[in-house]
């Protein structure tokens, strides 16, 4: 009777957790927690799915997935770290204290790792996954329907509806933005985040093969195509330019599959009829490849050239795009802030010093930000942004880069272990893509999500949000569930 109830609950609480999804700035969750921007609503049916859910299965000896080795060891030397951090010189910093940093950012790092865990729980079998599936095309589609409303109510009036800026407020704890989508995220870079580490590399890889979670379907039209379709759109209207830039690489990875199988068919079918032989055969496929090569970089230069112009044409921080006189100063930095992402280039650079003086271990989770008054560089104090952040904000100051935190504050042996992590789960993303129906599309997805993620990790640096977790989860869980059906380890 007792196990008949939690399983029940544990339906609910996933159906919950898959819901909230959208929301990552909730104004319970900011009460809660204390953080006003990482406040995702998913963190409270966490907490009931670690309980009735992951634990349950670890005490019945249900296995960890071994691709989460990695992320256990960086989460050990991330504590490691954090110990050693108390014996280093750390500058202080208006009235932060090292204990009250590292708490905030292990917490944030226990949370990211807790929704791996979860989302590699929920996909470690099949009749669930399918369910959490279909739960992520409908959170997905609340996603880009408040998304769109946004930038058409803009566009078409300049302005947003009362009842829009209530929902905002009640749902968000940022208000609404001017002419950007954020849909239910804090911001609309967030709302880019959201969908290219979770939902369009789902969206794109069901619609490339074919399949679909749902019963309905229309001809050639599925649930996941349509939600494809309004998925990019609402990217297009966040401009998010690290975001469109994300979506363009996950295009260019396609396209390059595509020339590969292209390549080898050429090969098959001109090569096995040819009449060369030796070292004429050899040549013809090297020329074939040569040229089959050059055609895909020109066809790429052309994909990124064109976006580039139209994003100048359609977001006035990027006007600037293809003027180079900033150059001639001799400093990128110059050229950066033209295109007003100079901040973000200088926080890069700052927690790169900062790495290259603590470069093993780095200087423990959260403490980055206390050696920024000795490592922003000269041109920095002049910005709006920096001086407003050091001087009127009481805040820590962030690196802005996930890839630049890892080094900064894990060190390389940190950095190191999470690289290693995304690494196995790329691998067994590409395992998965061989097999059929929507297990090779939850393969081909896992790997256009690290590959969002790569872009992503230029823009966001917290641990906190779920979507890149979940992503990776459902590749590891995956796995053990295809393990269970075939009777024998993946490889």
């Amino acid at each position: 009777m007792a196990e008949r109830w939690r399983a029940r609950l544990e339906w609910v609480a996933w159906f919950l957790f898959m819901l909230s999804l959208p929301f990552t700035s909730f104004p319970l969750v900011k009460r809660l927690t204390g953080s006003n921007m990482v406040a995702p609503a998913a963190l409270l049916p966490l907490g009931l799915l670690i309980l009735i859910s992951f634990l349950p299965n670890v005490l019945r000896g249900q296995p960890l997935p071994r691709q989460s080795l990695p992320l256990l060891a960086w989460l050990s030397l991330a504590l490691v770290s954090a110990a050693c951090a108390f014996f280093l010189s750390i500058p202080p910093y208006h009235n932060f204290t090292l204990v009250d940093s590292e708490m905030d950012a292990l917490a944030t790092m226990v949370i990211g790792v807790a929704f791996y865990f979860i989302a590699a729980t929920g996909a470690n079998h099949s009749k669930r996954l399918w369910f959490l599936l279909r739960l992520v095309n409908w959170s997905g589609l609340i996603v880009t329907i408040a998304a769109l409303l946004q930038a058409g109510f803009w566009r078409l009036h300049g302005g947003y509806p009362v009842w829009m800026e209530q929902i905002q407020e009640l749902l968000v704890t940022h208000q609404l933005y001017l002419e950007r989508a954020s849909g239910f995220a804090f911001e609309p870079s967030w709302l880019a985040h959201q969908l290219n580490l979770l939902y369009l590399p789902w969206w794109l890889a069901s619609s490339l093969r074919g399949t679909t979670v749902h019963r309905l379907r229309l001809g050639p039209l599925t649930f996941e195509r349509f939600l494809l379709v309004t998925g990019i759109l609402a990217l297009i209207f966040s401009v998010s330019r690290i975001g469109l830039l994300g979506f363009l690489l996950m295009i260019a990875f396609l396209f390059l599959l595509a020339v590969l199988w292209l390549m080898e068919w050429l090969e098959k079918r001109a090569l096995a009829t040819s009449s060369l032989v030796g070292a004429r055969r050899v040549w013809a496929r090297i020329g074939l490849r040569a040229g089959l090569t050059t055609l895909v970089l020109i066809l790429l230069a052309g994909m990124f050239l064109s976006a580039g112009y139209a994003l100048s044409k359609f977001d006035r921080r990027m006007a600037g795009l293809f003027d180079f006189k900033a150059l001639q100063s001799g400093s990128f930095a110059y050229y950066a802030n033209q295109l007003v992402f100079a901040e973000r280039i200088i926080f890069w650079e700052a927690g790169w010093k900062v790495f290259n003086q603590f470069p093993l271990l780095g200087v423990g989770p959260g403490n980055a930000g206390y050696f920024f008054p000795q490592t922003l560089s000269a041109f920095s104090w002049n910005l709006t942004e920096v001086s407003t952040l050091m001087y009127q904000q009481d805040t820590l100051p962030n690196i802005k880069s996930l890839w630049v935190r890892l080094l900064a504050e894990t060190g390389i042996i940190g950095f190191a272990f999470f690289i290693t992590f995304l690494f196995l789960h790329w691998l067994t993303a590409s395992w998965l893509r061989k097999a059929s129906g929507v297990w090779g599309s939850l393969g081909l997805a896992g790997m256009l999500a690290i590959i969002g993620l790569f872009t992503e990790g230029f823009s966001v640096d917290t641990f906190g949000l779920p979507y890149y977790w979940i992503s990776l989860g459902w590749i590891a869980g995956a796995c053990l569930a295809l393990e269970k059906d075939w009777g024998g380890k993946l490889g």
